[in-house]
């Protein structure tokens, strides 16, 4: 590039303008070179102008201060005056001793005052954290006496149905009767008759009815107590005076009952139907082998079909679903089997608990000889 043509550059419109875009952004750079370093002068006087004196203290805290008592505030003598200053210095106060021997016997004669200035007495101030030992908490709650009348873990309670259950509903409440007192340790514990309420639970296992949990003894007064059972089966047969293989089973057996008695018999037939409707459509042999025509008969016909099959369907669903129930009708015995201790004396009566049990008139009677265990 010749000089020719730097000088054509700068004559041309663009030249100008990037001289002037160049000489714009020196002349604001060399402008905040000069503020920066003015700002920072005067941050620096103001430094060195500024005093400081937090955090100084002059005079002690525990000068004029001996053992806790007040000193004596007295300023020097200045030797020129002869006078104490305007300001005063705090000095160690120091009483003067009491007179003695002759001079205390001079001022005695003299009738002055003989009296002793009292020492100074140091004070001690008392601690503010003090210890103190709680006194033990007496426990005077002992462990609770034996009950005395009780059912045991593991007795097996004879009842009778009241009402009739099913599987059918989602919950049935069982309601039996107590067929024999119970007694323990020579007591009678729950008479005859006492009721107790338990529930069934949804759905059958084979033919039986399960019924578990939470069961209530209401007596005849009004008491309720709450406790855990599960049902087991009595079969007892009075023909041959003995029990069945099935006793003491789990659950309640009952009768297994059918939701409508032409349900299969419905499904079957649907069956039938859908296969037969399929089997009457016109077919043709051709070189792929036997297929269906197209015409309109063959198409009610297949329409059929599906019908008939997809009412089997819905009708085996049922049948699985809801087509067999359990019923134990009433008069049915079984068992309670107690799955936890049970004490009378915890009775409530509307939900209050008693104070005291409740006297019955049986409550001391003797039990009477067992009855042989083969007979019902």
């Amino acid at each position: 590039m010749n000089p020719r043509n730097i000088g054509n550059f700068f004559k041309s419109k663009f030249g100008l303008f990037v001289v002037f875009v160049v000489v714009l952004f020196s002349g604001l750079w060399l402008y905040g070179r000069h503020q920066a370093s003015e700002r920072e002068a005067e941050k620096l006087a103001a430094q060195n102008t500024k005093k400081i004196e937090l955090g100084q203290v002059k005079v002690p805290l525990n000068q004029g201060l001996e053992n806790g008592v007040p000193q004596q505030t007295r300023g020097p003598v200045s030797a020129q005056t002869g006078k104490e200053p305007a300001e005063t210095g705090i000095v160690t106060f120091r009483p003067a001793p009491p007179a003695t021997g002759a001079v205390a016997t001079a001022g005695a004669k003299a009738g002055g005052p003989t009296a002793q200035e009292p020492k100074p007495r140091k004070i001690r101030y008392a601690s503010l954290l003090a210890t103190y030992d709680a006194a033990p908490a007496r426990n005077e709650r002992g462990d609770p006496p034996a009950p005395e009348r009780f059912i045991p873990f593991g007795t097996l309670l004879k009842c009778k149905l009241v009402n009739t259950i099913d599987t059918a509903n989602l919950e049935t409440p069982v309601i039996a009767l107590l067929l024999e007192d119970v007694w323990q340790n020579g007591k009678k514990v729950i008479p005859a008759n006492t009721l107790v309420h338990g529930t069934a639970r949804a759905g059958r296992m084979r033919d039986r009815v399960t019924a578990s949990g939470a069961w209530h003894f209401v007596w005849q007064d009004g008491r309720e107590m709450v406790f855990n059972g599960i049902a087991l089966d009595r079969e007892y047969d009075q023909d041959i005076d003995g029990y069945g293989i099935t006793d003491g089973s789990g659950g309640i057996k009952g009768r297994l009952m059918a939701t409508d008695d032409l349900q299969e018999l419905k499904m079957l037939a649907s069956a039938a139907l859908s296969g037969f409707a399929r089997g009457t459509q016109d077919r043709q042999q051709n070189g792929l082998g036997t297929t269906i025509t197209g015409s309109v008969s063959n198409g009610v016909r297949e329409g059929v079909g599906d019908v008939f099959d997809l009412y089997a369907k819905r009708t085996l669903k049922d049948i699985e679903e809801n087509g067999y129930f359990v019923r134990v009708a009433a008069g049915k015995e079984f068992y309670v089997y107690v799955l936890e201790s049970v004490d009378p004396q915890k009775a409530s009566i509307a939900g209050v608990k008693l104070r005291t049990p409740a006297a019955t008139p049986d409550s001391g009677a003797v039990q009477p000889p067992l009855p042989n265990p083969t007979k019902g």
